[in-house]
């Protein structure tokens, strides 16, 4: 019977021989893959067995390795890894009884350290007679030669820079979203080698991957933990997921019952009813939270390599009155969609948001850590109490929330990462309950740069009215009463599963009709704003949000085109949004501080004011006194016309200030 190593050197020379030659050409450390499922064909049952036996496996890839590379560079060494292996266990359950296995599942990245180098081959010399003495390493461990066989010497000299080394790296693994239970996560250790920890093959913080390795034991490394053991995992092969939400759990019955599902003509009405339950009313937001959880138009390959992507997450805010139901709802979220993470602001600094650097504790180096939003990639960020975060620490979330990724520059440390992360923020009203004499703009705490990028705003009040308080005391306290109007729910992890196979199968786009639709409802818009100069009428960010809510509408029902009827649906959405905060797609403006043509001319109005004082007191610069003298006059022209005296001051302080600084005031 063949060894192991005889098979797979067998395969290779009979089906990979090609990219031996070519890698055997390359000038860095290269990788030969090898399918499972094609090599698994090669196989009888007892050597299957005693391939991937925890002895064996890492033993025969190694002989076949050194057999392929006998002709290579040392510094060129071709790697040869198993890829595709079935997974056979999820990382929350391992445990001592798994210690001596070889595992395969998927895993996220937490941190990962730069490439250090580790003995392959350490050289010695012997201080008598010159002779040079190699010696293999095993697992890190060095065996100092103790006499020289030559001379009987027993002092040697280390040679290092004759000595062989390999690229070596530690990272940190946790489960991915899809896999954790009760919202709780298991942190491992584990190490890699050769072209794994190379600079060719790159992995960063946040993503997903399949792993394959020896789970073992070893004494901790903490000084005051000498005496314990900890998990690590020797990983025979790790790479990133072609598709990060993909979850191999859908299986093809799962499929026939998806697409079904997806011909029945209320499909969307049970989507968002089972979405929430047990939240009454709110249809309009259940129904925004539904697309958002779809996404608009992702493409099939979004690893960023074109020179222009648009952005396919959506975000929405709610904002309302305390227990007013914000947090039921982010719970029933928690609870049907496939990937996402909860935080609440008032615990979360900008480092646990976005990135943080942290000093590796096995070597002491400065790693970068993903924080909450690039660890949500490709699912949905929920952020409780979104006003309890610092204005700077909401503002970092601007390139994630745009540009779907976070750009971090710590401990000397420059990376990016992804974040193709849809967020969801709920917050309360900056006087705690909305006030209906205020603007919303006064009532909401949050930057307008921020502030512009969330695609859907609603508003929730707590309004006291006879038929809605008799349908929630009737709910609250019916709770087994979960089918609303006959509608029958979808049970949660079919919808998990269905939501997943519509963002990784269904890509629609706009039919002419559509596109026509959205173009008409912008051109329109912006028209009818054109007649009012107290209008702040919506722009091509918002185009594109009701794009992307369009894009989501088609993806529940599974279909490849996005239609009229889909698009109407989105502007619908869109406006009814807007009622809830008091505002109109001609003053959709009003939540960016962006100013009407009639406040401009009142800006233009209070600066000449402005400048009229400095002049009258012969001042080279705006003070206090010249601010206070006019407050009150434009406080009563900003009464008489309706506008935010505050808002108009400030803008005509700073356009003073800037034309100073610039040269334009005499």
């Amino acid at each position: 019977m063949k060894k192991p190593n005889e098979v797979l050197l067998e395969y290779i020379t009979n089906n990979l021989q090609s990219e031996v030659t070519e890698l055997e050409k390359s000038s860095t450390q290269s990788l030969l893959k090898i399918d499972y499922t094609l090599f698994n064909d090669y196989f009888q049952n007892e050597i299957k067995r005693d391939f991937f036996s925890f002895d064996n496996y890492r033993k025969t890839i190694h002989d076949v390795e050194l057999e392929i590379n006998k002709n290579t560079n040392p510094k060129n060494w071709i790697s040869i890894k198993i890829v595709d292996v079935p997974p056979n266990c999820n990382l929350h359950d391992l445990d001592a009884n798994h210690i001596g296995d070889t595992i395969s599942t998927k895993a996220m990245v937490k941190n990962i350290t730069e490439p250090s180098p580790s003995l392959k081959t350490a050289v010695y010399e012997c201080r008598s007679c010159m002779r040079l003495v190699s010696v293999d390493v095993s697992d890190n461990i060095v065996t100092e030669p103790t006499l020289c066989s030559e001379c009987g010497g027993k002092s040697f000299k280390p040679m290092y820079d004759l000595s062989d080394f390999r690229d070596y790296r530690l990272v940190k693994l946790e489960e991915p979203l899809e896999y954790r239970t009760g919202g709780s996560t298991r942190e491992f250790k584990a190490y890699m080698q050769d072209y794994l920890a190379s600079p060719q093959h790159t992995l960063k913080a946040g993503d997903v991957v399949d792993i394959t390795g020896d789970f073992k034991v070893k004494k901790s490394d903490k000084p005051n933990k000498k005496n314990e053991f900890e998990f690590i995992i020797d990983l025979h092969n790790i790479m990133s997921v072609d598709n990060p939400f993909e979850d191999y759990r859908i299986t093809e019955d799962d499929k026939k019952e998806i697409i079904r599902l997806s011909q029945e003509p209320d499909i969307y009405k049970r989507l968002w009813y089972t979405l929430a339950p047990e939240i009454v009313g709110y249809s309009t937001v259940k129904q925004g939270l539904l697309l958002q959880l779809f996404e608009g138009y992702r493409p099939s390959d979004d690893t960023f390599k074109h020179d222009y992507m648009d952005r396919w997450t959506s975000h929405i805010l709610l904002i309302g009155d305390p227990a007013i139901g914000k947090s039921q709802i982010i719970t029933a979220l928690m609870k049907k969609a496939p990937k996402i993470i909860n935080i609440n602001g008032a615990d979360t600094s900008q480092a646990g948001l976005t990135t943080s650097a942290v000093k590796d504790e096995l070597t002491g180096a400065w790693t970068l850590e993903a924080g909450a939003v690039v660890l949500a990639d490709t699912g949905l960020l929920c952020i409780d109490e979104f006003d309890k975060l610092s204005k700077s620490t909401q503002k970092s979330l601007n390139q994630a929330m745009e540009q779907l990724s976070v750009s971090s520059a710590k401990a000397g440390l420059v990376q990016t990462m992804s974040a193709r992360t849809s967020i969801l923020a709920c917050a309360n009203p900056k006087y705690s309950r909305f006030n209906p004499y205020k603007s919303i703009k006064e009532q909401i705490d949050i930057p307008e740069s921020t502030l512009s990028r969330f695609d859907l705003v609603f508003a929730l009040n707590d309004r006291i009215d006879e038929d809605h308080d008799t349908e929630l005391a009737t709910a609250l306290l019916n709770k087994d009463t979960l089918v609303e109007d006959g509608i029958e729910l979808i049970p949660t992890d079919l919808f998990k599963k269905y939501i997943t196979y519509a963002k990784l199968e269904c890509f629609p786009v706009l039919d002419d009709n559509a596109k026509n639709t959205l173009i008409d409802f912008y051109v329109d818009t912006r028209q009818s704003a054109k007649q009012d100069n107290s209008s702040k009428p919506i722009t091509a960010r918002d185009l594109k949000a009701i794009e992307r809510l369009t894009i989501a509408r088609a993806k529940t029902e599974l279909r490849d085109v996005a239609t009229v009827d889909d698009a109407k649906d989105s502007i619908r959405i869109y406006c009814k949004s807007l009622e809830t905060i008091g505002l109109t797609p001609e003053t959709r403006g009003e939540l960016e501080n962006v100013l009407s043509d009639a406040e401009i001319q009142v800006v233009n109005d209070v600066e000449n004011m402005l400048v009229a004082r400095m002049t009258a007191d012969n001042l080279k610069r705006i003070n206090k006194n010249v601010i206070e003298s006019v407050k009150h006059e434009v406080g009563v022209i900003c009464y008489g016309l309706g506008f935010n005296s505050k808002t108009i001051l400030d803008e005509a302080v700073r356009n003073v200030k800037n034309k100073i600084k610039n040269g334009g005031i005499e």
